[in-house]
């Protein structure tokens, strides 16, 4: 039985019955092609959608496809489903929302669709586990990862190799702070962006069964965290000297880029825009070495890109018929080309010589999903950016579980 995760779209459901049955005119261009909309979060993906479409629509003269891209994206879809304003096919990443969309019955059911085969397994395991059912409302397209992006440069200057364990990591720290650099430009005015490690610690160090467990009643973040959001916390501290909350993700991209640090804790998802501000930047990606035991180094990826269709769509066939063209090996490698992303399709490659240091993760298994991606509506990034601000462990924990408790109960 599906569970109501958010009572915003539970509301949602309601309000759409209503708008469901008003007489606008969907789905249809004034020049009697078929109108699909296509709703996507990715503002660095416009250009790479915009030139996929033109393609699709240079073979399928009948069907136009427009692409939606707005500033708070999440924001937006949630007010359009409460309209019953549905898009035609949703692209977001798998995430909290897309379970929300997916167990609300926003999303239709594409379990049995085609085109799964062609997506790696461990994806659609990903998406699975997310929703907690053994269905399907999306189909995986692009895969990210959290890693340590390094300037190759930098580290051939003072005679650095890439760490694989905490002890390496602490001599590499001590080296860079030694030589009068700084190791990460951190950027705390976005709140968010303190998450890429904190999904790192929480993945490689938590329990195993801590969700289950959680979900359970059974354990709390305060008995279990809080070994590992200590380390975080000393890690954390490894910053630009002063204020650590004027800059937020764009001015970090850019920062980085020009030289104000030696490593950046992002995902792999600024990589464009850091290539954007310096081209001539020499990058390189390794797993955080949060472990002297190499085993639990873990790179976090999920599935960044997902297609779903509406189940409410006036136009299914045509909505699948544009997913099918995305997904074709040459589409998923032209989008993964341009994105610098890993691809859940099979036989697609990201060949990027940066991410050479994370071949060895990857033929190992040494995977985990995005941990803030099982916590659904609870602000993480604003608990972990208080806690950069407070220091205050306890604090931050006792917040986690007040809000945990707090969306579970309502």
């Amino acid at each position: 039985m599906k569970k109501a995760f958010s009572l915003t779209l539970a509301l949602a459901l309601a309000v759409s019955i209503v708008t469901a049955c008003g007489s606008k005119e969907e789905g249809s261009s004034s020049n009697g092609k078929v109108k699909v909309e296509f709703f996507q979060y990715k503002s660095e993906a416009v250009a790479t959608y915009d030139a996929l479409i033109a393609k699709f629509e240079a073979a399928n003269p009948g069907i136009d496809i427009v692409q939606t891209n707005v500033p708070e994206s999440a924001t937006v879809l949630k007010t359009r489903v409460a309209k019953g304003d549905v898009p035609d096919i949703i692209s977001t990443g798998g995430d909290a929302q897309f379970a929300d969309l997916a167990l609300n019955d926003i999303l239709a059911d594409l379990t049995d669709y085609s085109v799964q085969s062609s997506v790696i397994e461990g994806y659609k395991t990903t998406l699975k586990l997310i929703t907690g059912t053994d269905e399907l409302y999306g189909v995986p397209f692009a895969a990210n990862a959290n890693g340590i992006i390094y300037n190759k440069g930098e580290f051939e200057a003072l005679g650095l190799s890439v760490p694989t364990t905490k002890d390496e990591m602490d001599n590499v720290l001590a080296a860079i702070k030694a030589a009068g650099k700084v190791p990460f430009h951190l950027t705390f005015k976005d709140a968010w962006t303190a998450l890429p490690a904190w999904n790192v610690f929480t993945a490689s160090l938590q329990p195993a069964d801590f969700y289950a467990d959680r979900a359970a009643g059974s354990t709390t973040f305060a008995a279990a965290h809080k070994e590992l959001m200590t380390q975080y916390l000393a890690f954390m501290q490894n910053g630009q000297p002063g204020d650590r909350f004027t800059d937020g993700y764009t001015e970090g991209n850019t920062a980085f880029a020009k030289g104000a640090s030696v490593m950046y804790l992002q995902g792999v998802w600024s990589i464009p825009e850091i290539l954007k501000a310096n081209p001539e930047i020499k990058l390189g990606v390794f797993p955080y070495p949060v472990s002297n035991d190499k085993s639990k180094n873990l790179l976090v990826s999920g599935v960044d890109a997902l297609f779903a269709i509406s189940a409410t769509s006036k136009h299914p066939e045509e909505a699948k018929k544009f997913i099918e063209f995305l997904i074709q090996t040459e589409n998923a490698q032209q989008y993964t080309n341009e994105q610098k992303s890993f691809s859940a399709i099979e036989g697609v490659f990201q060949n990027e010589e940066y991410y050479s240091d994370l071949k060895p993760v990857f033929e190992e298994g040494r995977i985990a999903d995005f941990p803030d991606h099982y916590i659904n509506g609870m602000d993480l990034g604003i608990i972990v950016q208080e806690l950069m601000q407070k220091k205050d462990i306890d604090a931050a924990l006792k917040k986690m579980d007040e809000e945990y408790d707090k969306l579970a109960n309502r």
